[in-house]
């Protein structure tokens, strides 16, 4: 018997190929995108999962008040917290605090610039599990001086050499002996780390205990009693700082308050200053889950309406079989055997289309998602699912209800489509495109978004600049070599100018200063400011417009007590117009700075971001960034120049580079993922829905050949046909249209609540997407239709 079954699915497919070919081919890349957007989902909800003890590890977020309103938010907070806490909760089993520093470490003649390294207290390896592959975790970072380097990077400088008692030297300065090296991070930590220097040698070179509540910059994480509750422990932390340091922040009418985040949550719900790297986004990633729900929908959808709709054919066949000596249960397992055997090729191609498209779609994403989906144990089981699922779905109709018809009905013709079997098939195909027109206004309002922050005028001229990381190793002469290397470039022809600053526009600025009020100000009245440092070169070298006043300039005596503001900042410290703040003073730190001019405000960090309130101070040659205007039609020439002149005058320190335009677009790059993926899928639920409407559409010709036949004959035209035959779908796309659009906005105008700076939801934003669905639509049920229309009326009248 299941031969004989076997037999009747293979010339079921042989005689609808194209049917068959529809369904599977729908329904497999239904899954398959569902997989893709999974995986990617999966990995995101996955970081720091790797972790033991991770649903006790916090890290403690610090918001910084000024007068109420909330001025900064830190991911890495104040000094102090880490150690208080341990002190004075029992609850707090370990602390560990880290702090960046952009190091050059050398070996020999080996010598990198190493931007993912931190000062790590001697407990880092107690609160986090990572592996130490050489070295105790409870002495590695114990004593002064010593460091503890990754698997990578103990390759880089050592090689094929064991590492521990070695020393690298800092900046040309100190060495640190290496005690130990950890196992690589992977890619699904919140935490880019290489290189780990002992806390405590901050302590010798600063001759400080670090233990101030005013100072920021550090990270610091805890690890909680396993009997310890997170949210009443935070409960507790209001009282303490009032405790702590509540006089003191009465005074300077500020506030604080910790926020304790679970190491899981960091990498999706955390976008603070001094995080360790750019993190992802929940709302994106339940967005793009949403859209795999949507996309697996549609194809359910559509392969069930397919299904149900093409099962009406075959009860013809039922009658036949019955009159044979069929028995109704033969029937149910033969068309539920057909309905698995579908079902699982198409699941096979989807794991098949997976397996080839991840590599692209990991690029896509920038994220390493490595199959994870397949590792999974429940994957395996959901795919049995889905198969016996897909199966009973698709088959439930042919089996149950065209079984059960008596062969005298159905021979003599008496069979026919039901109005709740028309319904169905109708209120799916409306499901399908309220989806279908979601998506395309989704990534209709993303790829608007994203051109919008691109193309607005960002207040500074980024193009064509060059910028140079300074040098780390530097000695009492370095600013006698920055002119003289200054010098060097300008006199290129193709340099049009060169500035040095502390931050260049696309990084957030990592000198946040509270404490900062005019002279005629009360303390109770300082705020904090973003600090920048530049030279006199910096304003005219990036095109940045002044308000009122004047810039800095060389020849001004004493001009490092001079400032500039921008607009943001000069309205906050009090001044109703740029004019006003000219020559009057402000207290900075225990020094007093007199504002020499007002610059514009410009978008020092991309638009989804509000603009900053800034004070910009002078430098001779400040550190962090030398930027380079030039003209780059002979790039690989002028780069060996600019480093043959770097090497003269930096020795020990690495040549390292990028271009400017390219890093301020990095901001916006997460977007751009998203809306690239965002576009993908949802170009794939089209073409899904799509290929359900030609096959539904084939079938509605085939099923109404003999009625246009009567109206040919009639003298109906085959633009009326057409018309009359399309108008049902125009219903449908209407009905889904008018649904559509409020859910699209809802979700859309949800979305673009993260960005300060966004596009309003026109009415274009809807209209389009729903003429290309409407379009798209009617050229795929007029294909059918057309041919059914050209047939002779006679054919047409002899057809059964």
């Amino acid at each position: 018997m299941i031969k004989n079954y076997m037999t009747s699915v293979w010339r079921y497919i042989s005689r609808n190929k194209a049917f068959t070919t529809i369904n599977i081919l729908g329904l497999a890349i239904g899954m398959m995108a569902c997989m893709l957007i999974t995986q990617y989902v999966m990995h995101e909800f996955s970081y720091d999962n790797f972790l033991a003890n991770n649903n006790r590890i916090f890290r403690v977020q610090l918001d910084r008040y000024d007068r109420g309103e909330l001025s900064t938010q830190w991911a890495s907070g104040c000094a102090g917290i880490g150690p208080d806490l341990k002190a004075d909760f029992p609850e707090v089993e370990y602390y560990t605090r880290l702090t960046q520093r952009n190091v050059v470490f050398s070996y020999g003649d080996v010598f990198f610039k190493e931007e993912n390294s931190y000062f790590a207290s001697e407990d880092f390896f107690k609160v986090f599990s990572i592996r130490l592959i050489e070295g105790i975790d409870s002495a590695v970072l114990k004593e002064p001086f010593k460091v503890v380097v990754s698997q990578t990077m103990a390759k880089k400088y050592f090689g094929n050499e064991n590492p521990i008692g070695k020393f690298l030297k800092n900046n040309g300065k100190t060495d640190y002996e290496v005690t130990g090296v950890f196992e690589d991070l992977p890619a699904n930590s919140h935490m880019k780390i290489d290189v780990l220097m002992s806390f405590a040698s901050l302590h010798k070179l600063w001759n400080d205990p670090i233990t101030s509540w005013q100072w920021d910059g550090f990270l610091t994480y805890i690890l909680l009693d396993e009997h310890t509750n997170a949210k009443d422990f935070e409960a507790k932390l209001p009282a303490y700082v009032q405790k702590r340091a509540g006089e003191e922040l009465k005074r300077y009418n500020a506030g604080m308050e910790f926020h304790l985040q679970p190491v899981t949550d960091i990498h999706l719900d955390s976008d603070y200053i001094g995080e360790f790297k750019r993190n992802g986004n929940r709302q994106a990633s339940y967005f793009l889950a949403i859209v795999a729900v949507l996309i697996l929908f549609i194809a359910w959808i559509n392969y069930i309406n397919l299904s149900t709709a093409k099962s009406i054919e075959r009860a013809r066949e039922v009658g036949v079989r019955k009159v044979m000596g069929g028995f109704r249960s033969q029937l149910v397992q033969q068309f539920l055997l057909e309905a698995v055997l579908l079902n699982a090729v198409a699941v096979i191609i989807a794991i098949a289309l997976v397996v080839l498209l991840t590599p692209a779609f990991s690029e896509m994403t920038g994220r390493e998602l490595g199959y994870i989906l397949f590792k999974q144990r429940m994957f395996w089981l959901w795919i049995g699912l889905l198969i016996a699922g897909g199966a009973l779905l698709s088959g439930l109709y042919p089996a149950f209800v065209l079984s059960a018809y008596r062969p005298v009905e159905v021979l003599k013709g008496r069979f026919k489509n039901t109005n709740k079997g028309i319904f169905f098939r109708k209120g799916m195909v409306v499901t399908q495109f309220i989806a279908s027109i979601t998506l395309i206004v989704g990534t209709f309002t993303v790829y608007r978004q994203i051109s919008h922050m691109r193309d607005q005028a960002l207040g500074v001229d980024i193009q064509q600049t060059l910028v140079i990381h300074s040098p780390n190793v530097v000695d009492s002469t370095y600013e006698q070599k920055f002119q003289v290397f200054k010098n060097k470039i300008v006199q290129y022809s193709e340099v049009s100018g060169m500035t040095a600053s502390t931050e260049v526009p696309g990084r957030q600025p990592g000198w946040n200063a509270g404490g900062i009020r005019r002279l005629s100000q009360r303390e109770d009245e300082a705020k904090q400011y973003r600090i920048i440092l530049f030279d006199h070169d910096y304003t005219k070298f990036y095109g940045v417009d002044v308000a009122a006043g004047r810039t800095f300039s060389a020849d001004v005596a004493d001009e490092e007590h001079s400032v500039l503001l921008n607009e943001s900042a000069s309205r906050s410290l009090g001044f109703q117009k740029p004019e006003d703040a000219l020559n009057d003073q402000i207290f900075f730190w225990g020094d007093t700075f007199k504002i020499v001019g007002v610059v514009k405000d410009y978008h020092q960090e991309s638009l989804k971001k509000a603009y900053d309130p800034m004070v910009l101070r002078y430098g001779k040659a400040p550190g962090g960034f030398y930027s380079i205007k030039f003209n780059t039609t002979n790039v690989k020439s002028s780069l060996a120049n600019f480093e043959d002149d770097w090497k003269q005058l930096f020795p020990g320190n690495p040549f390292i580079y990028f271009f400017l335009n390219d890093h301020y677009n990095q901001q916006y790059e997460a977007d751009q993922q998203f809306g690239k993926v965002f576009g993908i899928f949802s170009a794939l639920a089209i073409f899904i829905a799509c290929l359900g409407l030609f096959g539904l559409s084939s079938l509605t010709a085939i099923q109404r050949t003999k009625e246009i036949g009567v109206r040919k004959v009639l003298g109906a035209s085959v633009p009326s046909i057409l018309t009359l035959i399309s108008k049902d779908y125009i219903l449908l796309l209407g009905i889904a249209i008018v649904i559509a659009t409020p859910l699209a906005w809802w979700v859309m105008d949800t979305w673009l609540q993260d960005f300060a700076y966004r596009i309003q939801l026109d009415w274009l934003i809807f209209a389009l997407p729903s003429l290309v669905v409407i379009a798209i639509a009617l050229f795929t049920v007029s294909i059918h239709t057309l041919r059914a229309a050209r047939v002779n009326p006679a054919k047409s009248l002899r057809y059964e």
